[in-house]
Formats: structure tokens, sequence, C-alpha cells
């Protein structure tokens, strides 16, 4: 009999908080316009949809997260802890439920919801854009970054400047962190025969690329503050040159962004 414990960790919830995170802070950055009710049934509807995105992947990941013990302890599917018809039904009903919830908002918030559970479900499932090289990385972008921020940043019906960069960094960045979980399952990927975008143009290339999209994603969002700090963000790529590893310059980078998109926020009215 399936536990609860394995449907639980299936959702991925630990993994998903920041996505979780950043819908609030966006719905949070229009709070101002929109009753408590419609902001609690949009956030509602956002945590639904980053559950289901992890929980569906996991449905159709079995074949290389089996490969990867790192990944089979993270996938009660592939450690057979949870049947694959199981954790497809508990996906559908997280994506029903909240498809409904997000239909109790608006139009526009509800479109962009329509579109991000789209995009989710053929990243994993069939035609499994997440095997597809550029595919992979331009859908992970939109349906786990810029288009969450909108979602929550048209609760109000409208987007204003300021939203729409930060979104728009926030897609950048959401590039990189797809290359950077690419090439932390180089191995497995490759020894699945999937042809991810690391895969078809190498480690050396991808690596330089989740540096490159990472820079544009943090002055993109910095130009919200004051232009000219557009320059600052340049400075990051010193790094190369001092010899910084790896996992080092990634949690940099990650505690730039996040910095700049709180800062970002905090300067709409």
């Amino acid at each position: 009999m399936t536990s609860v414990s394995a449907v639980v960790r299936n959702l991925r919830p630990l993994e998903g908080r920041a996505y979780i995170s950043l819908i609030g802070f966006a719905l949070l950055m229009n709070w101002k316009n929109i009753g408590v009710e419609k902001l609690a049934t949009a956030f509602v509807a956002g945590a639904l949809f980053v559950w289901y995105a992890f929980s569906i992947n996991n449905c159709f990941d079995v074949d290389t997260d089996s490969r990867n013990p790192a990944k089979t302890r993270k996938n009660p599917i592939a450690a057979g802890e949870l049947s694959f018809r199981r954790g497809l039904l508990v996906s559908v009903l997280l994506a029903l439920t909240g498809l409904g919830l997000a239909s109790m908002t608006n139009r526009e918030a509800f479109a962009v919801y329509a579109v991000m559970l789209l995009l989710a479900t053929l990243y994993s499932a069939p035609p499994r854009l997440k095997a597809r090289p550029i595919m992979d990385v331009l859908s992970h972008g939109l349906f786990f970054g810029g288009l969450p921020f909108l979602y929550g940043a048209l609760i109000d019906g409208n987007l204003s400047e300021v939203e729409i960069l930060i979104a728009t960094g926030i897609t950048f960045y959401s590039f990189a962190l797809e290359l950077r979980n690419h090439l932390a399952d180089y191995e497995s990927d490759l020894e699945a025969g999937l042809k991810t975008t690391p895969i078809v143009i190498g480690k050396g290339k991808s690596e330089l690329l989740v540096e490159v999209f990472s820079i544009l994603a943090i002055a993109v969002t910095l130009y919200t503050l004051k232009p000219h700090l557009v320059i600052a963000s340049s400075l990051m790529v010193v790094g190369r040159g001092l010899g910084i590893d790896q996992r080092t310059a990634y949690r940099l980078f990650d505690i730039a962004m996040v910095g700049v998109v709180l800062a970002a926020g905090g300067t709409v009215p």
C-alpha cells in the first residue's frame, strides 16, 4: 500500500519552496490592490502548480533517476515506493485542482497558469522537452522562471515595467539553473541516451552559458534600480580570473540574484 510519505516526497516540497516563494513574492508586491481571499487562492494554486511540476517530472524520470543513486532517493517512483499510475493520478489531481483555483483569479493570471501547466507537462511527459537540446532550457526558463512570477504579478490584471524586467531577469536565471541541473545529471543522462543541451554542446560551453545567463539575469534585474548599476554585474566575471571554484561561484550568483530581486520588488509602489 502506498504510504503518505511517498506521495508527499514525490512532490519534492523542499526543492519547490523557492518557486513557491517566488510566486508569493509577486503576489505580495500587489497585495494593496487585491483582497486577501484572492491572494490566498492564487497562492495555493501556485503551490499546487509547483508540486505538480515536480510530481509529473518524477513520473517520467524513472529511466534516468534509477541510474543515479542521489536522484533515486528523491524519486519514490524510481525507488519503487510509489507506482507510476498512482504518481500520475496524484499529478493530474494537483493540476486540475490548481487550474480550478486559478480560474477564480482573473483571465490574465489564469491564462499564464494554463501555459505554465502545459509547458511543465510537455517538459516531463512526451514529447519530453527536457530531453531535447535548446527546448529543455527554453521551456524550463518559462514555466519555472518568468511565468510563475508573471502569474503572481498579474493578480491585479496589470504589469508594470519593473515587473516585466524582474520576470525577464528570472527567466534568464532559470536558463542558468536548468543548465546547472543538466550538468549535475550529465553522466546519468548520457548513459540513458538523452540529448540535453550540455550533452550536445559539451560541458565547457554549458558552464560558460551558466555564467552568461546568470550575469544577464542580475544585470536586467539591477536595471530596475538604477540603470548604471548594470555595470556592477559585470564585476562577477572576475570570478573566473580569481580561481573561485564552481560551487562557490554558483552560490554567489544565487545570493546576488535573490538580493536584486528583493530590492527590485521593493521599488514597486
